[in-house]
């Protein structure tokens, strides 16, 4: 769970965007299962989204700009990071 809930992703799907990403795209699916190959992600991300939703994880995926500004928000003191879910 807490590489589900620690990672997130950028817009995915279609050969092009995630090549262009370099298959960077996929941090959920990468975290979640480390020794799984780039090219499986597309297959994975359905799977492990249903999961996620079946046990109510937080599944993240934005725009790398949307990332990006959060990421800024944090560094400067506008925001501050998510804390990890209380079991």
């Amino acid at each position: 769970m807490r590489q589900v809930v620690s990672s997130a992703n950028y817009r995915t799907g279609g050969d092009a965007n995630d090549f262009m990403h370099g298959f960077l795209n996929y941090q959920v699916e990468h975290h979640a299962w480390p020794s799984l190959s780039m090219l499986s992600y597309q297959r994975a991300q359905p799977r492990l989204k249903a999961i996620c939703e079946k046990y109510a994880v937080p599944y993240t995926q934005e725009s790398v700009f949307v990332r990006l500004v959060k990421t800024l928000d944090i560094m400067v003191g506008r925001a501050s990071m998510r804390k990890f879910p209380a079991v």
